[in-house]
């Protein structure tokens, strides 16, 4: 049985790591929390860490852990509650983990995300150099900690437990109303599901490598498409306008390596439409 740790267990992407693999009685999963209602409402306490990231050193964790895989981040729209926190967790706590990781012999699963580019070109590879635009984008670069861990780039959307700031919380927020749907916006991640399942397919299949890896799925949709897509999962009833804005924004993820095809990802409607 595999010991594996996921760190922000309670976000919108750590919860849903969390309920994917605790499915699985092959591993014996721990996660960390802040927040012990949310944590406790949700998961087995016993297996939960109380761990503040801006205050909590992580070297005092005393479990043999196979896996470690970080969830946490600050994401866009909570960047500028407190600037020095948001770098702090974004662009130095990986580092830290990472190091941790390394010195105690454990696998490190990293996210990062598609906005360390400005969105002007497109299908991004590993090899293309950063150039965000904005202190989210610049904090996120900072940290990837480069052969230390297995780095997995990409951009997700799912469901939260305790916050409504992802695209899906919004748009059902929306329900019934009229709402633009951007054309010239494009993406191709995946689901906070999607995620978890490739987690586990790289544990299973000893994929893990210490490397930056594009992760995304093989179409490439307008937000337009995603909204009309959460429309017909949901059933919100939305009455979706085809909007161009002034700016094309396309942050799509390609690969030069060969992890991506290995891990067949359905498309981005058959993922929305898995989701839980």
């Amino acid at each position: 049985m595999k010991k594996i740790l996921i760190l922000g267990g309670t976000g919108m992407l750590g919860n849903t790591v969390v309920r994917h693999f605790i499915k699985n009685k092959n591993y014996d999963v721990y996660f960390t929390y802040r927040n012990e209602k949310v944590a406790f409402d949700n998961f087995d306490k016993n297996k939960g860490i109380k761990f503040d990231s801006l205050t909590d050193n992580i070297n005092n964790f005393n479990i043999d852990f196979d896996y470690v895989i970080n969830c946490i981040g600050i994401i866009k729209p909570f960047m500028f509650n407190n600037m020095r926190d948001s770098i702090f967790i974004n662009s130095i706590l990986p580092w830290n983990a990472a190091n941790w990781c390394k010195e105690n012999n454990i696998k490190f699963i990293h996210i990062t995300t598609d906005c360390v580019f400005d969105g002007l070109k497109g299908k991004y590879n590993e090899l293309d150099e950063h150039n965000a635009l904005d202190e989210y984008g610049k904090s996120k670069s900072l940290g990837e900690p480069r052969g230390k861990c297995m780095i997995l780039r990409t951009s997700i959307i799912g469901e939260e437990i305790h916050k409504n700031a992802s695209l899906i919380s919004w748009a059902k927020s929306q329900k019934g109303k009229s709402v633009n749907g951007f054309l010239n916006h494009f993406w191709n991640g995946i689901t906070t599901k999607q995620y978890a399942i490739i987690c586990e397919k790289i544990i299973e299949n000893n994929l893990y490598e210490e490397d930056l890896f594009h992760i995304h799925s093989k179409d490439i949709v307008s937000k337009y498409q995603m909204l009309e897509y959460f429309n017909k999962k949901y059933d919100l009833n939305l009455k979706i306008k085809p909007y161009i804005t002034n700016t094309i924004c396309d942050r799509s993820l390609s690969s030069i390596k060969k992890l991506c095809s290995k891990l067949n990802i359905p498309t981005i409607k058959e993922q929305i439409n898995n989701l839980e």
